[in-house]
């Protein structure tokens, strides 16, 4: 009987202790993102691109069918996958992953202020 239990615990904190473990992020500023990796790179191609000047109409079909969507500055997601310069963000409370560009991604975002606390002064 308390091998069965032993057993089932060791089990239990194994899977929970195995289970990859999203990374907390947030956006450095408005980005967008999208669900395919293709959408993505298709953004983020030159805009010197002769094909690119058909994007701003076809990204605003995206963004309506909820293909694509705009990540907002300190919007908090997790970073579910990375794929090179692409990385998979979930935001907050969301199901699905969206693809965007690494850099736009602070992987360490400073805590937020509390009330009537000053924001530090960067020196340099």
């Amino acid at each position: 009987m308390y091998a069965r239990r032993a057993l089932v615990a060791a089990t239990l904190c194994a899977t929970l202790g195995l289970a990859s473990a999203a990374q907390a992020a947030a956006a450095r500023g408005a980005v967008l993102a999208c669900r395919d990796q293709a959408d993505i790179k298709r953004a983020f191609r030159p805009a010197s691109d002769k094909a690119a000047k058909d994007d701003p109409a076809y990204f605003r079909g995206k963004l309506q069918a909820g293909q694509c969507v705009q990540l907002m500055r300190d919007q908090k997601v997790d970073v579910d996958q990375r794929d090179g310069p692409l990385w998979c963000v979930r935001p907050s409370g969301a199901l699905d992953c969206f693809w965007t560009i690494d850099r736009a991604i602070e992987l360490y975002p400073a805590p937020p202020l509390q009330p009537g606390e000053q924001p530090s002064k960067k020196k340099g």
